[in-house]
């Protein structure tokens, strides 16, 4: 298995592991053992440092992926202290975010101080938050770089995400109060930077004396270029992940942002498909427009658009025919937050949906389309959440988020169907729909029953099959149809050896 296939392989284990240990912490513990305020309180510190940590790597994460062979010589040894400029950059970019927290901080205090009590206590957290997560992105990017990628996304998706389950079991038996959690959170948090560091170290890796000659003018002008484009890539993306929490506190309160981050994590739970697609397809895309195949493009386009949509709408049907055992998962009190659940599944269907666009645009000839997008989406998620919180509160955030993200899908699918003439979308999506929504109505007519877990697991059981039966024989769902028939030859076939 080739470095970069072996090291894509690992990263998706460890994420698919990640994921799981995200619903143990987000999904099950965290409603259970903490206050809402307390889980906004977190949720609002890690979007700060977020939104700040983006801004202060100065885009120098992308200069890294696309500059470092430059720097390497040909027995792929860093002899010019590459690693050495991305850290002054980064400690410039630190700077200067400190700087803009200082000169924030007397208005988050004093928005805070009596609505959202707690998080203008710990505001001052997301100083050490910003500094780990600055120096983590660049150790990150730098490893990546050097084709070690699947040791970040083990740090990230997994030991941060055990420290974390750690310290939620601590309060679960009563070792750890709030405030003693809160501490160890943050550490959890800064913890891979350290690892990472020495991860570089034990490779000799660590070279950050500069050669400055190897800086020319022509260079530098291009690096700086590329860190600007980057820069406007990862505040964009981190601000779409990030703003609608910011923005509810400002609107409500921690509590609020506690019972919106809690149900939208449910919401996003329609997008844990995507992550293979999104570690697999770049590679065959950037192969296929090198090598000028723009049929392959379409195919790969088609496909995942469609093989996503049908296994998102599947994942939202049954968030919608378990929504309210959700409520005997964590406590009645977020029952505020339904909405939450069933607008952001939504809003993450339509992502789905989209297949493989992003990576269609950002590796084709118009790839600064793609920061252009990103951009009006952000400023799209801003503006309605503007227009939305004050009316409808945490519900209208979530409405706001999937408004924003099905025009700014639409604005790509646009874009493609004018520049490559794609366009995979027809009737068949719209009979998919339509047997998702029968199948669920069918559902309401089923007798409740008093274990919740049982129910789930029936009313899940019953709805695939309500809703995979009449959906295999569309041709849109080929691709589900050949990849489950693999599953039962392999199945077959290990049988059939053991018999023997």
């Amino acid at each position: 298995m080739g470095i970069i296939k072996k090291q894509a392989f690992q990263s998706s284990v460890l994420l698919y592991l990640g994921v799981i240990i995200g619903f143990l912490t987000t999904g099950l513990l965290a409603p259970n053992l903490l206050t809402k305020s307390e889980i906004g309180t977190l949720r609002l510190l890690l979007s700060y440092s977020a939104i700040f940590m983006s801004l202060g790597i100065l885009g120098f994460s992308t200069t890294t992926i696309r500059f470092l062979p430059q720097f390497l010589n040909k027995k792929g040894v860093n002899h010019h202290g590459f690693l050495g400029i991305s850290l002054l950059v980064g400690t410039v970019g630190f700077l200067i975010t400190l700087a803009c927290v200082f000169a924030i901080k007397p208005y988050i205090i004093h928005n805070n101080i009596d609505k959202s009590l707690q998080f203008a206590q710990y505001f001052i957290f997301i100083i050490p938050l910003i500094f780990f997560q600055v120096y983590y992105t660049l150790f990150d990017s730098y490893n990546t770089a050097l084709y070690r990628s699947a040791y970040g996304v083990f740090l990230r998706d997994f030991v941060q995400r055990i420290l974390v389950l750690i310290g939620l079991l601590l309060v679960l038996f009563h070792y750890f109060n709030f405030e003693q959690y809160i501490y160890f959170w943050v550490a959890a948090i800064c913890f891979p930077t350290i690892l990472i560091f020495f991860h570089l170290v034990k490779h000799k890796a660590f070279d950050i004396k500069i050669n400055w000659k190897q800086l020319s003018k022509p260079l530098i002008a291009s690096m700086a270029s590329v860190s600007l484009f980057g820069l406007l890539n990862s505040f964009g993306t981190i601000a779409m992940l990030q703003i609608d929490a910011i923005m509810v506190n400002m609107f409500m309160d921690a509590s609020a942002v506690g019972i919106y981050v809690t149900t939208f994590y449910f919401g996003t739970l329609v997008l844990i498909p995507s992550k293979a697609l999104n570690k697999i397809a770049p590679s065959l895309i950037v192969k296929a427009y090198k090598e000028n195949d723009l049929d392959t493009v379409k195919d790969i386009y088609y496909k995942s658009s469609s093989s996503l949509f049908l296994i998102g709408v599947l994942i939202l049907l049954g968030l919608m025919v378990n929504l309210d055992n959700i409520f005997n998962i964590i406590p009645r009190s977020y029952e505020e937050g339904k909405d939450v659940i069933v607008l952001i599944g939504l809003a993450n269907l339509v992502k789905m949906a989209g297949g493989g666009n992003d990576s269609l645009i950002t590796y084709s000839q118009y790839y600064k389309m793609t920061t252009v997008f990103l951009i009006v989406l952000v400023i799209l998620i801003i503006i309605l959440n503007f227009i939305f919180i004050p009316i409808y509160g945490m519900t209208g955030a979530a409405f706001a988020s999937l408004l924003s993200i099905f025009i700014h899908n639409l604005i790509k699918f646009i874009f493609i169907k004018i520049k490559f003439g794609f366009n995979p979308y027809n009737f068949q999506y719209i009979a998919v729909i339509g047997i998702a929504i029968l199948a669920y109505f069918i559902l309401q007519f089923l007798p409740e029953i008093s274990n919740f877990i049982v129910e789930i697991l029936i009313d899940s059981i019953i709805v695939t099959i309500l809703f995979y039966i009449p959906v295999r024989f569309l041709p849109i769902s080929s691709e589900i149809n050949n990849s489950i028939q693999q599953i039962i030859n392999k199945v077959r076939t290990g049988i059939d050896g053991k018999i023997e």
